[in-house]
């Protein structure tokens, strides 16, 4: 595979376990955890699945990935993928994830090279879920799941091995938790509204893959409080607006993370998700008296226009508008919600699982 400092497609190293992963450490090759050794056989395996599956060969490129341009290939994502510990059944996520990242209006050259804490999150729609085991109930994002800790890990080492170059990523503030196991999906089962891929305009058989420009999630503890639809939403609204917030000055698409049981409630409150989006947009809104004058450097003008000819109770909407918030249902039992700032600049994007003749990959 190619590195940083490496053209050579195949690197002979010691017969060993300890010495490869000494190796890619080394080399910053790695992200600190130990790896799978990426033997020509383990890698042969992934592509030869994938040839199988979708009829993509080992030379094929999905994209170029930010800042560097590298070419990502069949061979190069799936040489990533074993050093996750990925399954060749992942790979299918794994390539749409990497095609998602390359499209110029997901912005990765932003994403890599901002002191921003933001990570890539793939959310994933559709059969796949359940036929490779993504994670959507308790725990979605935590440990023991393979499928949801592998995918996020190989993600990132192709978005570093094959994007990156030493010095130019991974430059941010206090980093991101989540780069080590950031792949999730929906909870389509407890959701009771279109699930995120079908509000997007894809079939609801049909796999897709939404990628989100991720800052840390906040947690939104209602604490079994809300009895009403309108109460919940007055605090998921009072939760996530706040000047620190970089979404309030119109740009980006936040993400708002419901737990089944919110979803229920405001669905049997008779909310739709287009209603949730516009009860946010039009309540979680900071005060513009609230921001001090310095901050207002880094918002748009036509946010600033609005400072200008209102008073200091006008309120900075969450998004600029209410369409541009997404919503899903993940998680399982408990009255714990989460909202997610998005990178500025980027636009959110969702790909298809397809074959590479453009026909539905189908498990």
């Amino acid at each position: 595979m190619n590195g940083p400092n490496f053209e050579k497609s195949i690197i002979e190293l010691e017969n060993s376990w300890d010495a490869v992963n000494a190796w890619f450490l080394e080399n910053d090759m790695t992200d600190g955890l130990p790896i799978i050794p990426p033997t020509e056989d383990r890698v042969r395996a992934m592509t030869s699945y994938v040839e199988t599956a979708l009829g993509w060969k080992p030379q094929d490129v999905i994209g170029k990935i930010a800042p560097k341009n590298g070419l990502a290939t069949i061979e190069k994502i799936a040489a990533n993928a074993v050093m996750a510990g990925c399954r060749p059944e992942y790979m299918p996520v794994l390539i749409a994830c990497v095609k998602g990242v390359a499209e110029p209006k997901f912005n990765l050259d932003a994403l890599q090279t901002s002191t921003h804490n933001t990570s890539v999150l793939p959310i994933v729609n559709g059969p796949i879920c359940k036929s490779i085991n993504l994670n959507y109930g308790y725990n979605f994002t935590g440990s023991s799941w393979q499928s949801t800790s592998t995918i996020g890990r190989a993600l990132r080492l192709v978005m570093s091995n094959v994007g990156g170059t030493p010095g130019s990523i991974n430059i941010h503030t206090q980093g991101h938790i989540a780069r080590y196991e950031h792949c999730i999906a929906e909870n389509e089962d407890e959701n009771p509204w279109e699930p995120l891929h079908v509000e997007k305009g894809f079939p609801a058989n049909t796999s897709v893959v939404t990628l989100i420009p991720a800052c840390p999630a906040a947690m939104i503890d209602d604490n079994g409080g809300s009895q009403t639809a309108k109460e919940l939403l007055r605090t998921i609204g009072s939760s996530i607006a706040y000047v620190g917030n970089r979404n309030i000055n119109g740009d980006g698409q936040p993400l708002l993370i419901l737990c089944p049981q919110h979803a229920r409630l405001l669905a049997l409150g008779d909310y739709s998700k287009a209603d949730v989006k516009r009860f946010i947009w039009e309540r979680a809104r900071v005060p513009s008296g609230d921001v001090p004058r310095g901050n207002l450097t880094s918002f748009g003008k036509k946010n600033l226009k609005f400072y200008d000819q209102f008073s200091d109770d006008y309120g900075y909407p969450i998004s600029d508008k209410a369409s541009d918030i997404e919503i899903v249902v993940m998680g399982g039992t408990g009255t714990h919600s989460l909202s997610v700032q998005t990178r500025l600049a980027c636009e959110n994007v969702s790909v298809p699982i397809l074959k590479k003749d453009g026909s539905p990959f189908v498990v």
